[in-house]
């Protein structure tokens, strides 16, 4: 895994290295309702829209996702009470139904009578 991850990573990075190099122009940048205007490289304003759409992407990712981990949630809680209770009943039954004995008192039984032969 660690090999993909590098063969997938260094192709990425000499890409936006080349990028940064190839594009180091200065760039007027003006927000609408300021009227200041800031100049930055060209590879500053691209990196960082993209990262700006990365982080964004994310959030909505992560508020849509909001419903399936409140579930998931309530779930945990549930499965918590039940074990919970489980243990309780266990408890209150005694040693030997938790124990499993049970079922060697049908073993102990004796057998049936052989039936006669015709």
């Amino acid at each position: 895994m660690k090999r993909l991850s590098f063969i997938i990573t260094l192709p990425v990075t000499l890409v936006i290295l080349i990028f940064a190099l190839s594009n180091r122009g200065p760039i007027g940048l003006t927000l609408w309702p300021f009227d200041a205007t800031i100049d930055l490289p060209i590879y500053l304003v691209v990196l960082g829209s993209l990262l700006l759409g990365f982080l964004l992407g994310g959030l909505v990712a992560w508020v849509a996702g909001g419903r399936v981990r409140k579930q998931a949630r309530r779930l945990r809680q549930e499965t918590r009470h039940q074990a919970a209770e489980i243990a309780d009943l266990k408890k209150r039954q005694g040693p030997t139904a938790a124990s499993g004995t049970t079922g060697t008192a049908l073993a102990t039984q004796s057998p049936r009578p052989p039936l006669p032969s015709p």
